[in-house]
């Protein structure tokens, strides 16, 4: 049993649960100064509960200095403790501000492990099934209690009488506003003195209360932020080698050691100024901030119009895209993958058949045919490879025309553009007709199956004109994915000692012939193949940064950034940092074993992207990029061509390797 389960339920962990909204996934209030404060209190409410303190309107006092062995508490009662400081419970609320993120960080973590919360890809949380079913949770070995909401809400709502922490409770959503985002705004007006009077029940709450609200009024210690000027360096720092070489995660990071992890870009996109966010510091707020301050629409409104949609899971936020998320999680999950590895395995030996001893190609070209042939068969059901080539060039003008505006719009109105958009049509009506219920019967589960299946459920959240859009988007991941296997490739092939022990390990599964399932791909057995795609991937991540909008006025390492900010957020900056990666330049696999893992430090690792917008289905890539991977080394000893060959990378619209890279089978090991 963890820490944190070993104790009663705090009320700074029920606050959080008053305050998850499980339509959006995540908390409803924005982390500002009034936030803080509220988690503050409730630390202080819960020592005076546990008898550590006192407290009234004029004093605090120290009763107990023993530790509760609890985290969340401890370190305020230890301040409390070894201070001089003889003051009122507003000055320690307002101190104790500065472990707010902590305190929140602490109580999601540990409600999660009492299996009260789950925590979700993208930074999203919701009740556990056990929970969200039976009303209740527990909060000691055998002691269950109602549901935080089930229980303050009838107290508001049906006049049930409230024990002294739910009083506090109430106290402190009242102080903060919370039940205005709790009840619809006329059962708020309704009940609020109903509320009023069971926040006056508790001293405890009513001292807590009053000296939030204090801080909030009229702070004793608040320090006024001094945010600094964002540093905008000239139209040179573009033509830095790394830029020009396309390599864009270690240019950015060089700009990032100049100047700081907030720049003015010195050029615009479709007219707007750009600033850029970079730092594993800046990764970690946005992770776990970027949500109450960050959208995704402006910037994917004009992708989404080119395809006729009016709205897309990479361009929703809050409740909507949570939903989103939430529809379709299952079909790109690597367990649906799983299920289906013995056709994964089939399509891939197909695939590999093709090339002989002696042959050269093409890398990104041929691995991402290869690859948008098994998305085809499974997220879409049907053969689509004859539409790529098509939806890839619609696909990069659209993004150059409609998203970043460096060609004017007609471009995408050109005869040859028109003929194009008519493919895009075509492989949606191919799509829908391949999935009539007669001819899905029997069939595994697709991609498409959940998108349409939605669209019949609710053809309002999703309409028929947003439908190609998806199908597009999983064909074009497709190409993404394609150059990370030709990156990925190039690696293992350029480090023999990593080639021959990753067809060590395709040895162990492939050869003896038996039929595989997702469980045999599992650390243990594919150890090296993962930690060679994930060093793949940190040095050459083809998304290396996002576009993202302020929807409000923020401050990120002490500078302010107006709404409507156009932010360009590289994630994958501190892939380069040498405070982050011993010698980040080499290749190597073992920075990822459990005595280093340097992946795992706060912001440092981030190949998918951050926050909600993480990549929906980044752990079903993990499967079949190292499945491909696996089958390569397998069957095939490459060599690459020319011998002398550096890499070069084609950094738009994603990073790709250029052209120039190609491959020499030299000899088939074990012919498909």
């Amino acid at each position: 049993m963890s820490e944190g389960t070993r104790f009663p339920i705090r009320i700074a962990e029920e606050l959080i649960l008053l305050m998850l909204d499980e339509q959006s996934g995540y908390l409803e209030m924005v982390p500002n100064w009034n936030f803080s404060c509220v988690m503050a209190g409730a630390v202080l409410a819960d020592l005076a509960l546990e008898r550590r303190i006192e407290t009234d309107l004029e004093r605090l006092y120290l009763v107990d200095p023993s530790p509760t062995g609890d985290e969340l508490l401890d370190p305020t009662l230890k301040d409390i403790a070894e201070s001089d400081e003889k003051s009122d419970a507003q000055f320690w609320i307002e101190r104790n501000t500065r472990q707010a993120d902590e305190i929140v960080a602490a109580a999601l973590e540990r409600l999660v492990e009492r299996n009260i919360l789950t925590h979700e890809s993208g930074g999203f949380w919701g009740l556990s099934r056990s929970v969200a079913r039976s009303g209740t949770f527990p909060t000691q070995a055998v002691a269950t209690r109602r549901e935080s909401k089930v229980r303050i809400l009838s107290v508001i709502l049906n006049d049930e009488i409230p024990d002294p922490r739910d009083a506090i409770l109430v106290a402190l959503m009242h102080t903060c506003g919370g039940f205005k985002l709790l009840l619809e705004e006329e059962d708020y007006e309704e009940r609020l003195s109903r509320i009023e009077l069971v926040a006056k029940l508790d001293l405890i709450g009513r001292t807590v209360a009053a000296a939030v609200r204090d801080s909030t009024a009229k702070p004793k210690t608040r320090r006024v932020i001094q945010t600094k000027p964002i540093p905008k360096p000239g139209y040179l720092v573009l033509l830095q080698r790394d830029f020009l070489s396309g390599n864009i995660s270690k240019a950015m990071y060089g700009i990032y050691r100049k100047h700081g992890p907030v720049v003015r870009m010195p050029f615009k996109i479709r007219g707007k100024p750009v600033v850029s966010l970079m730092g594993a510091d800046v990764n970690h707020w946005v992770n776990r901030h970027g949500r109450f301050y960050l959208r995704s629409k402006d910037y994917i409104e004009g992708l989404e119009h080119a395809f006729g949609a009016s709205r897309s899971l990479p361009g929703m936020d809050g409740a909507e895209h949570y939903r989103m998320r939430k529809e379709l999680q299952t079909a790109y999950s690597r367990a649906t993958l799983a299920q289906r590895l013995p056709e994964l395995i089939q399509d891939c030996r197909k695939s590999l058949s093709r090339w002989k001893e002696g042959d050269v190609f093409r890398a990104t070209e041929s691995f991402q045919n290869h690859i948008s042939s098994q998305i085809s068969n499974f997220a879409m059901g049907v053969d689509c490879s004859h539409y790529v080539d098509e939806l890839l060039a619609f696909e990069h003008r659209a993004l150059i025309t409609r998203v970043q505006g460096a060609l004017p719009d007609f471009m995408l109105s050109t005869p040859r553009m028109k003929r194009y958009g008519k493919r895009v049509r075509e492989l949606q009506e191919a799509i829908t007709a391949g999935h009539t219920t007669a001819l899905r019967k029997g069939k595994p589960r697709d991609l498409a199956d959940a998108i349409l299946d939605l669209h019949k459920r609710d053809p309002q959240f999703l309409p028929e004109t947003d439908l190609t859009f998806p199908f597009v988007a999983s064909m074009v991941a497709s190409i993404y994915l394609g150059s990370g296997l030709a990156f990925t490739v190039y690696n293992m092939v350029r480090n023999p000692d990593v080639y021959a022990r990753v067809r060590s390990e395709a040895e162990s599964l492939f050869g003896n012939g038996r039929e595989l399932g997702g469980d045999d791909f599992n650390h243990q057995s594919i150890d090296v193949t993962v930690r060679l795609c994930m060093e793949s991937s940190r040095m050459y991540p083809v998304i290396p940064w996002q576009l993202r909008t302020v929807m409000n006025e923020c401050i990120v390492s002490g500078y302010e950034i107006p709404t409507k900010t156009m932010l360009l957020i590289c994630q994958t900056a501190p892939h380069y940092a040498e405070d982050l990666y011993r010698d980040p330049l080499k290749f190597d696999i073992d920075r990822y074993l459990p005595d280093r893992a340097e992946h795992l430090q706060p912001g440092a690792y981030a190949p998918y992207g951050l926050g909600t917008h993480m990549c929906l289905g980044h752990r079903w890539v993990e499967l079949q990029m190292a499945v491909n991977v696996l089958l390569i080394a397998h069957h095939l000893q490459l060599e690459v061509v020319p011998g002398n060959y550096r890499m070069g990378i084609n950094p738009f619209p994603t990073l790709a390797p250029n052209r120039k890279l190609k491959f020499r089978v030299a000899g088939v090991p074990h012919p498909v």
